[in-house]
């Protein structure tokens, strides 16, 4: 299957710097995000260097057609980031999500840590493919919808999982079917933990340039205060 894809990244209106970061390869047909924990002084390191390891992969890779493994790659991601990061910020560490999409012929292959997200339209419904690996995510899970309003509110944005931790990681992976007229979304939580779902679905399905797209759901995170870096990620499936 074919894809067009356009991506952008900006600080919002609070933040002082971008501590998110994007990565597009359109030849593997490669698409990911990853937001820097804004708590930890390496965050921004982290999303950076993340997308330097999926750039130095991708250009290995000698074949269009070969296909990387992209939950191996995450735990792989994870190691070189946790060890480097225990040498540059060794009180704190740094961490980041990743979420990552590969069109792979008639199939979208995804794996995923940390509350970024990846959306996927087909006939004007919107789904979210990710699950957030966040404390407040588990007791909801644990406890059902009902607990959300129990939840401490330092709970959250408080990750579970995330690029750069110590121990082993835990990757999500989904696959799904493809149909030409297809769209997705990958997004870091300063636009979907920011607008409703109900506009980025109208957004998403409403443009037929995925510049347009990224460009308009910015504007309105930004009109909603824009209290967090945001980053985007649409694609088209032919």
């Amino acid at each position: 299957m074919e894809t067009t894809a356009y991506g952008i990244t900006d600080r919002g209106l609070v933040r002082q710097k971008n501590e998110d970061a994007l990565f597009i390869n359109e030849a593997h047909k490669v698409f990911a995000v990853a937001d820097g924990l804004g708590g930890l002084p390496g965050g921004a390191d982290a999303s950076q260097r993340i997308v330097e390891l999926l750039k130095q992969t991708y250009q290995s890779v000698d074949s269009v057609e070969e296909y990387v493994n992209l939950a191996q790659l995450i735990v792989g991601i994870n190691k070189i980031i946790s060890q480097e990061s225990s040498s540059k910020h060794p009180l704190t560490g740094s961490g980041s999500t990743l979420t990552i999409g590969q069109v792979v012929e008639r199939q979208l292959m995804l794996a995923h840590v940390g509350d970024s997200a990846l959306y996927h339209l087909r006939n004007g419904e919107l789904k979210k493919l990710t699950i957030d690996h966040t404390m407040e995510q588990e007791v909801i899970d644990r406890m059902g919808e009902s607990a959300r309003s129990s939840i401490p509110p330092e709970y959250p944005h408080t990750l579970t999982r995330c690029v750069g931790q110590e121990h082993e990681l835990l990757v999500d992976q989904t696959r799904i079917q493809l149909q030409a007229g297809d769209r997705l979304l990958l997004c870091t939580d300063g636009l979907n933990k920011v607008l409703p779902i109900e506009h980025i679905q109208e957004a998403l399905a409403a443009e037929t340039d995925p510049k347009a797209i990224c460009e308009n759901l910015v504007q309105q995170a930004n009109a909603n205060h824009g209290p967090d870096n945001i980053t985007i990620i649409t694609v088209l499936i032919r």
